[in-house]
């Protein structure tokens, strides 16, 4: 793209940032159209009418991202008409930080398929999500790949030692980094912790369901949980709305309460539950926290979802524009966010604060580090529910699976994630994968998680100090380039 965008006019620059842009989004976001074919059977409308709907959802999500690389297209445009200099390529990553974290903020902020998120798998590069965040390491990435277009473009190979330079460096870092965590995981108390994996797909939220299944779905959980405390599990984790019913309304307790208490009280775990909640004729979507106690088990507390999926679980301007409501298909229940991202004190084994996310804010460096801040306790474990089974077969799920990797590493928490029909996993504070479940698998994964309480420097203090400095970076270059190139005018005329 760097090179698409060298000595071309603005317009020509446009369209190759607007080309760039629709394959770079359209092949992260093609899983949208079957996504939202697949809610036929919820809607009421047949399943042409909501492929229709999923072609102008993607078409809709793909326009949105798209602006933000072509504001990245036309910012690298306008600093590449500047002489090169190693100023230069540093404000190109600024540039693609801004853009980024400027595509996260909002009712429609969306931050899919950060650059970041390819390196998950090589973790000495990912350890410096702790120290740059997800945003920052992006930056980075663009900053190396600057300096070898750089390279390329003046035949001058110093640009492109430089690049080895920074990556060898920046590797070396998050080697000694990734070394220094692991002492401290080691020293670090610990907590044996499972994920249940039920693997029920979208069909258990019918409206022709039958009773028969939902006894089905709870008993199969409780089976799974019941080999995760053979196995140790003093924490056990289910999936977003692993039970497809609202589990409390108007503080009374639904069918299968008795239950899970009875389960907590007899196994000794703490167990954490995905279901819906109904107060004052609003739909919430929950987890609930179960513990045991001196007396039995109690209920410990409830995290609801407070950032929703636009379109998909709410609409937005829903006051402001009435219309809008009556011309998208209808959902069964519009789901209200909660109102506090407080974390979760569970007072068993040991007590500990637990930070819930619950799918959709699981992409959110930003939404994560609030659920960590805490006036009291620092929370040590951070627990992910979801269910993708909407995605399908399709490579979303494991890229949705990426983002509590980089939330791994962002937090320095381990990371216990429990997807319906998966992809589970638990993962340590350096972003290594303990144990992980596939694509419709009915699983159970038991690991030791490290429980740690200091606070990364990322989480210290957070995304602003990055933006201000990506803003001071793009200035700056822009007004070494300026310099150069006057400079240069004057030595030609002279």
């Amino acid at each position: 793209m760097l090179t698409s965008l060298r000595e071309k006019s603005w317009r020509r620059a446009l369209f190759c940032a607007l080309l760039f842009g629709v394959v770079f989004h359209g092949a992260a976001n093609y899983w949208l159209v079957a996504t939202v074919a697949r809610l036929s059977p919820f809607t009421g409308l047949s399943p042409t009418a909501m492929l229709g709907w999923g072609i102008l959802a993607f078409f809709g999500a793909l326009l949105w991202q798209v602006l933000f690389v072509a504001l990245f297209g036309m910012l690298a445009w306008a600093l590449g008409r500047r002489p090169c200099s190693g100023w230069q390529a540093v404000a190109l990553g600024g540039v693609w930080l801004l853009t980024e974290w400027l595509r996260s903020l909002g009712t429609l902020g969306y931050p899919w398929a950060l650059l970041a998120s390819t390196q998950v798998a090589f973790l000495p590069l990912l350890q410096l999500c702790a120290w740059l965040g997800s945003y920052g390491l992006s930056a980075l990435l663009v900053t190396i790949n600057a300096l070898l277009a750089m390279a390329w473009w003046e035949r001058r190979w110093v640009w492109g030692l430089w690049a080895m330079g920074l990556l060898v460096a920046a590797i070396a870092f998050g080697w000694w980094d990734g070394k220094r965590v692991r002492h401290q995981i080691r020293q670090a108390p610990s907590l044996t912790v499972a994920v249940v994996q039920g693997n029920f797909g979208m069909s258990r939220w019918r409206p022709d369901v039958q009773e028969s299944q939902l006894r089905l779905i709870l008993k199969e959980h409780l089976r799974l949980s019941e080999l995760a405390a053979r196995r140790g599990a003093k924490v056990i984790v289910w999936s977003e709305t692993a039970l497809p019913w609202a589990l409390r309304v108007d503080g009374r307790w639904q069918w299968g309460y008795s239950v899970l208490r009875d389960f907590v009280r007899q196994r000794r775990v703490v167990l954490l539950v995905g279901a819906g909640e109904w107060q004052k004729g609003r739909s919430y979507n929950a987890c609930f926290v179960f513990a045991p106690t001196q007396r039995g088990a109690e209920f410990v507390g409830v995290y609801r979802k407070a950032r929703l999926v636009p379109f998909g679980e709410y609409t937005p301007w829903r006051e402001q524009l009435p219309w809008l409501v009556r011309w998208l298909p209808q959902r069964p229940d519009e789901t209200t966010p909660g109102k506090s991202v407080a974390p979760v004190l569970i007072p068993s084994p040991r007590p500990f604060l637990a930070a819930i996310a619950i799918c959709f804010e699981s992409l959110f460096p930003f939404h994560v580090r609030q659920l960590l801040l805490s006036d009291t306790q620092t929370p040590s474990l951070l627990v992910i529910m979801t269910n993708d089974h909407w995605f399908g077969n399709t490579l979303a799920p494991y890229h949705h699976a990426r983002a509590a990797l980089l939330r791994a590493v962002e937090s320095r928490r381990a990371v216990a994630r429990c997807a319906g029909t998966g992809i589970s996993l638990l993962a340590l504070p350096t972003g290594q994968i303990l144990a992980w479940a596939g694509w419709q698998k009915r699983a159970v994964l038991v690991a030791s998680l490290p429980l740690m309480t200091k606070p990364s420097p990322y989480h210290q203090v957070g995304d602003g100090p990055f933006v201000a400095i990506a803003l001071l970076l793009v200035g700056w270059g822009w007004a070494q380039g300026k310099g150069r190139k006057g400079g240069a005018e004057r030595k030609a005329q002279t």
